[in-house]
């Protein structure tokens, strides 16, 4: 068993594999943001975006019943909040990514009949299967660090689409939205997170949460790129893989 770290520690810990991971290196945003694709191309890549986040309501509607069930009454504010912001009136989450898809001339009975690329199936089915069969802390964790990433490559995606590649700011502004919602949505899980985990085995729980949706989400821009490009391609990151392994002991017979 790792020993329990105090809790910036841990956090700084969570943060690293991250950084595995960066997010606008992701061929996905690298790519908006270094004018690599065509307008043409995103809107394919955000038919798969679309596909995502309409499951949103779904996994946090999961959390949200796992936190009433285990009484996580230091959760369930923040929970509850997330939970209700995917189905906000007038406009939904989902709503307001039809706009980018509308102007692609993609209505959204078209965009519900499309197929869905391997790392979208994969990021989905991750995410889901997490939020369901984990605890709401795990499923908090899972979530934290990619909200907060989020809402940093938005800041910077958001500029190229209405400026270099001509979006309107209606079309656009999922990405306005989220580089505001998920700075705060970001830094109050991750505080959630601080404070929950005081010993080692909550700790060991959430660090496997935290890689879980790490590798989701660069599952889901793995879709985008893979739906633009029709290679299935996956990318491997940036940085090194931490992996705690053991020593391999071979036992050889004598020659």
């Amino acid at each position: 068993m790792i020993a329990v770290k105090a809790p910036d520690e841990f956090i700084a810990e969570l943060w690293t594999y991250a950084d595995e991971v960066p997010t606008e290196q992701h061929p996905w945003f690298h790519g908006i943001i270094n004018h690599r694709w065509t307008a043409e191309q995103i809107i394919l890549g955000e038919i798969q975006h679309y596909h995502r986040v309409r499951t949103n309501p779904i996994h946090w509607g999961y959390i949200m019943i796992n936190t009433v069930a285990e009484k996580r009454y230091d959760l369930m504010e923040a929970v509850l909040d997330n939970f209700n912001e995917e189905l906000a009136r007038p406009r939904t989450h989902v709503d307001i990514m039809m706009q980018m898809l509308e102007e692609g001339g993609i209505s959204r009975e078209e965009a519900d009949d499309t197929e869905l690329a391997p790392g979208t199936m994969a990021a989905i089915e991750m995410i889901n299967g997490c939020t369901l069969h984990r605890s709401s802390l795990e499923g908090l964790a899972m979530l934290s660090l990619v909200e907060s990433q989020n809402a940093d490559v938005s800041a910077l995606v958001y500029p190229e689409l209405i400026g270099y590649y001509g979006f309107s700011e209606r079309a656009a502004e999922t990405y306005r939205v989220h580089g505001v919602q998920d700075v705060e949505h970001g830094a109050r899980q991750i505080d959630m997170i601080r404070a929950a985990t005081t010993d080692a085995k909550t700790q060991e729980l959430v660090r496997k949460a935290v890689k879980l949706g790490l590798t989701a989400y660069t599952l889901e821009w793995d879709g985008h790129v893979q739906a633009m490009t029709g290679r299935r391609d996956f990318w491997s990151g940036s940085g090194t893989l931490s992996l705690r392994q053991l020593t391999v002991r071979l036992k050889r017979p004598a020659s």
